[in-house]
């Protein structure tokens, strides 16, 4: 059985609030762009079931993220840009940031704040620090550094995912 297969797939059980999110969104990661920060630098397709765009999200408490078949992507990353400071640029420290790598069988707790989401087939990844960012890297301009995306995707496949 591999990752996100149909017989297997990536379960969350979570308590977002769309509402309380500029923007919140989960991305099948099948690939790395470097040359790009935010959600540019990783490739793949959204999800329409983890998205503020579904109108049903709210009440779908829990979400099989089995929207594409096991051989497409390589883990799932859920960004949520918090309402909470964002109109004075200062939601940095309230954005929910959650990667997800596909394990069959195995399963995760992640809590930031006031959310919670379990996964099943999935363990969560840790976001790397700024200092765990490979050398050629680090002294990009702070809109890539500071950038968990960014930190993450590099650090996890570089740009050859």
């Amino acid at each position: 059985m591999s990752p996100g297969s149909m017989s297997a797939p990536i379960k969350l059980r979570h308590n977002l609030k769309p509402d309380r999110f500029v923007w919140l969104w989960a991305k099948y990661v099948n690939g790395v762009n470097d040359r790009y920060h935010c959600t540019n630098c990783i490739r793949g397709p959204y999800s329409k079931r983890l998205s503020k765009h579904n109108p049903e999200l709210s009440e779908q408490r829990v979400i099989a993220l089995n929207e594409l078949g096991a051989d497409k992507f390589k883990a799932l990353y859920i960004c949520g840009v918090s309402n909470n400071g964002y109109s004075k640029k200062e939601n940095y420290p309230h954005n929910l940031h959650a990667a997800i790598l596909p394990m069959p069988g195995k399963s995760g707790l992640f809590r930031f704040e006031d959310w919670q989401i379990s996964v099943e087939n999935g363990v969560f990844m840790r976001i790397p620090k700024l200092e765990e960012l490979p050398l050629r890297y680090r002294a990009l301009a702070p809109e890539y550094t500071t950038c968990r995306i960014f930190r993450w995707a590099v650090c996890f496949g570089g740009s050859d995912v």
